[in-house]
């Protein structure tokens, strides 16, 4: 009884999360899963460095072993619209250029556009006069943003973790990490092939593998066959002959 208690109380105190997309559920994510952002630094502060966090954010994103998804900086940019590669800038004119984000509590902002496939998108940073200007913040925290930004622009909505990267504030984020909430999301959307590139179920060929070299190989595959023989030999020499009838 003891133990039907203790397993029926953990299942009530789990509760479950959930990865939602930032456009309609029937748009996927990016064509061929390879996603460029390149940067416009124009309007950016002194001191923050803005394409090293893009870059931080593409490895991030990249280390999921169930998603396909390849993301790349592809160096900077004049441009301040939305695009294919994803343009990144940030912005003196905060509010106004993203449709009324709050200056004092917003850092930045993402968004990705397409029908069947996300064909265009941008990343905002805040550079106004306001509180959340990104001068105003330490580098975790712009790390964590960018790779929050990023997720949106690669077309993750927010999740209902505290914990995941794609909650919709960075004040619970210690450490800049995604949870599995944030790897089953974007696995969803770039899921991967485990049959592409001549692999089967995620290994190598066997005729794609050369058998292994060297001395030490030899010896241990010597000690490995004798190892029976000496084994008999040993045995062989304790056993006791037994009167023939």
């Amino acid at each position: 009884m003891k133990i039907l208690s203790i397993i029926s109380t953990f299942i009530f105190v789990v509760t479950a999360h959930s990865f939602t997309l930032s456009n309609n559920s029937s748009v996927k994510g990016w064509k061929d899963g390879e996603v460029t952002f390149v940067v416009n630094t124009a309007n950016c502060p002194a001191g923050v460095d803005v394409i090293k966090a893009i870059k931080d954010a593409a490895e991030i994103w990249n280390q999921v072993p169930t998603s396909s998804l390849k993301v790349k900086y592809g160096g900077t940019t004049t441009a301040t619209t939305d695009g294919d590669p994803i343009v990144v800038r940030c912005s003196v004119n905060f509010s106004g250029d993203t449709g009324g984000a709050d200056e004092d509590g917003t850092v930045g902002v993402a968004r990705a556009n397409g029908t069947d496939r996300l064909a265009s998108g941008q990343m905002i940073l805040n550079a106004s006069t306001g509180d959340a200007n990104i001068a105003n913040v330490s580098k975790k925290a712009l790390d964590i943003v960018v790779t929050h930004e990023m997720g949106h622009a690669l077309g993750l909505g927010h999740s209902q973790s505290t914990s995941a990267v794609m909650y919709y504030t960075y004040s619970f984020k210690t450490d800049l990490n995604l949870t599995q909430d944030d790897i089953d999301g974007i696995s969803y959307l770039y899921p991967k092939d485990e049959f592409d590139d001549n692999m089967f179920a995620g290994c190598g060929l066997v005729s794609s593998q050369l058998p292994p070299t060297g001395p030490m190989y030899f010896l241990f595959l010597s000690l490995i066959l004798l190892l029976p023989l000496l084994v008999y030999l040993k045995l062989k020499s304790k056993l006791k002959i037994l009167p023939q009838y």
